[in-house]
């Protein structure tokens, strides 16, 4: 694969390493599926594998792989026959223009966020910080804040389901990008 701005080879490990995290996350916007995300993408990069040497990509590779996986987790929406089909054309609709990579965009998304975490009971609110943004594990939190680990994955369930009520889409990434970080 090559990189056609700059004329420079890339490796499809590489570009499987750049872009695996965020096509996970346009693939589970879709699907909803935490598996089913990861096999559509792993597919995807199969596929790219085996065309390697008949796709020439003129633009931007992930821009391509994000439109190609959005269309490959549409399929797999339809074809599982988990969703009605008029379901699947109101979320082909919702992800028309996905992914936003308008910088201002990110920005407003970002800050949103931040503004719904700011919401949260201070307690949940430190908690949620303490997994999401330090990347402390459960067991860890507990033993800091001398509380249950029970107490940890409560407070962290109600977090993500006040942010998901809150920001949407926004939160089904967050906690995805929790789960891969987990993984």
């Amino acid at each position: 694969m090559h990189r056609p701005e700059s004329g420079e080879a890339v490796s499809f490990e590489e570009q499987f390493r750049q872009h695996y995290t965020f096509l996970c996350m346009v693939a589970y916007y879709i699907v909803e599926d935490e598996d089913a995300a990861r096999d559509v993408v792993q597919d995807f990069f199969l596929y790219c594998w085996h065309k390697r040497h008949i796709i020439r990509i003129t633009h931007d590779f992930k821009s391509y792989a994000a439109r190609a996986v959005k269309n490959a987790s549409l399929n797999y929406l339809r074809k599982s026959g988990k969703t009605q089909l008029e379901e699947i054309h109101v979320i082909e609709e919702l992800t028309r223009y996905f992914p936003l990579e308008d910088k201002e965009e990110e920005e407003q998304r970002n800050r949103a966020l931040w503004a719904a975490v700011s919401r949260l009971p201070e307690q949940r609110q430190r908690i949620f910080l303490m997994s999401n943004r330090d990347g402390l594990r459960y067991k860890d939190i507990a033993a800091v804040l001398d509380i249950s680990v029970n107490t940890v994955k409560t407070q962290i369930k109600l977090a993500l389901q006040f942010l998901r009520k809150e920001c949407g889409w926004m939160a089904r990434m967050v906690s995805f990008l929790f789960f891969l970080s987990r993984w």
